[in-house]
């Protein structure tokens, strides 16, 4: 195998490991980016092509932004409810 090969198995072995990492020690993490995303979400249904963007984020609501603005906030209520669980769970349940 070539230094390249090597160089590369190296990088997925690393990214794959830090993924690991961070689903099973630092599950907060990933909610924390998950309730970024929501909150960027809800910002693109503000915009031009909300339409479109509705569409995109939940096809199956064919593109109706109040709908699509509804859906979003309920994730995002979940997601925070998520996060504070865990900080409960990390902060050894005070």
């Amino acid at each position: 195998m070539s230094v390249w090969g090597w160089l590369l198995g190296f990088l997925l072995l690393g990214a794959i490991l830090s993924i690991l990492y961070d689903i099973l020690f630092r599950p907060w993490k990933l909610v924390r980016e998950g309730i970024n995303d929501l909150e960027r979400q809800l910002k693109l249904l503000d915009g031009r092509f909300a339409r479109l963007r509705s569409f995109i984020i939940a096809p199956w609501l064919w593109g109706d932004v109040e709908r699509t603005r509804t859906f979003v906030s309920h994730k995002l209520a979940l997601k925070r409810a998520e996060l504070e669980l865990f900080e409960k769970l990390k902060g050894g349940g005070e």
